[in-house]
């Protein structure tokens, strides 16, 4: 009988997959046959298999979450000095997932920040794709995280629809439908004053910007006939006949507000004039009146 000290003939790495099952032997020469253990944290769904004869089997389907970096030791002895020991690496691949929310929103002329977390191995690099508000950006961050950030310029207010990719090799790629919200402060656009005439319906149009849309309110009193309705789309209507007997100017007050402060306030000056036209401004001919001794 000829003994021979054990040795690992086999290779120090191997690579599964999350949710595939994969396999690996171990093999050994030296005599009598070695038997062969190991030391370290296996992943959750994989086993290590001595044989019992020179070989072992790491076998499994690695669980969902155990993507990653397994440093083990494996050891052969038969009986014959010394062990024989091989530090081995055990890598688990796990495809990528975008852990984070769907959804942020950042506000005109503040700066926001939101950060894109991921899962798998390896870190996932991430990407975006869709038109993103002036100033504000998207950076991965090298480490399976990305920053969307900046301040969102003015009259960027808006809803943003966004995709967003993470990819580590490890198919299929993780994509996530992502809505980036820009809060922006109301402001009135329209003129701060109207005319209106007696008897005649007038109609005048007030609008307004910013995110989410205004409503439209106002205070003052009102001349009779004439009505001021919020039209539920950033504009409200001042509209209406003038009742006889309400010329005159009013002073009013229109507000806009969505939630984001400060509050638009407009001083605006409703005039009702009365009806007819003074001489000259129509199409009747005035003749001078001559006057004799």
């Amino acid at each position: 009988t000829v003994q021979e000290r054990p040795a690992i003939a086999s290779a120090g790495a191997a690579a599964f997959t999350v949710g595939t099952a994969g396999s690996f032997t171990v093999t050994t020469s030296g005599y009598p046959k070695p038997s062969l253990a190991v030391s370290g944290t296996l992943p959750a769904g994989v086993t290590f298999t001595d044989n019992g004869d020179g070989t072992a089997t790491l076998a499994g389907t690695p669980a969902v979450g155990t993507g990653g970096t397994y440093a083990l030791t494996i050891t052969a002895a038969n009986d014959v000095s010394p062990v024989a020991t091989q530090s081995f690496t055990l890598t688990v691949q796990e495809r990528p997932a975008i852990a984070s929310a769907n959804a942020a929103a950042f506000t005109v002329g503040t700066a926001g920040t939101f950060t894109v977390t991921t899962s798998g191995y390896p870190n996932p690099a991430l990407t975006q794709s869709g038109a993103l508000p002036a100033g504000v950006t998207f950076t991965d961050n090298g480490d399976g995280t990305a920053t969307l950030a900046g301040t969102p310029a003015v009259g960027t207010g808006g809803t943003y629809a966004l995709t967003i990719t993470a990819a580590n090799d490890v198919s299929p790629d993780a994509a996530q439908s992502f809505t980036l919200t820009v809060r922006e402060k109301p402001a009135i656009t329209s003129a701060n004053a109207a005319t209106f005439t007696v008897g005649a319906a007038g109609s005048f149009t007030v609008t307004a910007t910013g995110y989410p849309k205004p409503a439209l309110t106002q205070s003052g009193a009102l001349p009779a006939g004439v009505t001021f309705t919020d039209n539920g789309n950033g504009t409200a209507t001042l509209a209406g006949t003038p009742a006889a007997g309400s010329d005159g100017t009013y002073a009013l007050t229109i507000t806009a507000a969505n939630g984001v402060s400060p509050n638009a306030t407009q001083a605006f000056t409703l005039t009702v004039e009365e009806a007819g036209s003074p001489p000259g401004t129509d199409d009747t001919t005035y003749l001078p009146l001559v006057l004799s001794d």
